[in-house]
């Protein structure tokens, strides 16, 4: 809840590669919000792990995004492209016990409304939780 924020609550941001970035932390974090962020990774895997390693304990994972794989296609970028139900086992076997799923249609990325243009993506909603 928004209205709800606690006094003193730390939000964070960082620019650079996620896996060189965060790495080294460990049990950092309450919450990481990963919006249009997962399929980013050259390896979801590593995505993954970093998320759990740097987690609290009880700490939540939560995601919406769809699974476009950016570098998909691209010569000499590797890329790992698992479906969604594997992304799902994945989640699973690092270690996060998934809380809730949906699909969320209609999701927009880019636009204007004074614009023909309107990008609209059909996501994936995740809450998954770093057993305490």
């Amino acid at each position: 809840d928004t209205l709800h924020i606690p006094e003193g609550a730390v939000f964070g941001m960082c620019a650079g590669d996620f896996t060189e970035v965060y790495t080294k932390d460990t049990n950092r974090f309450n919450v990481v919000a990963a919006s249009f962020f997962l399929d980013t990774a050259h390896n979801i895997i590593d995505y993954l792990e970093i998320i759990y390693s740097i987690l609290k304990p009880g700490g939540h994972l939560v995601s919406l995004g769809p699974l476009l794989y950016h570098y998909a296609g691209m010569q000499n970028q590797p890329s790992i492209e698992v479906p969604w139900d594997d992304v799902l086992s994945l989640i699973g076997q690092v270690g996060f016990v998934i809380e809730e799923v949906r699909d969320v249609e209609n999701v927009p990325y880019i636009g204007q409304a004074s614009s023909m243009l309107n990008v609209l993506y059909r996501c994936k909603f995740l809450v998954a939780r770093k057993p305490s």
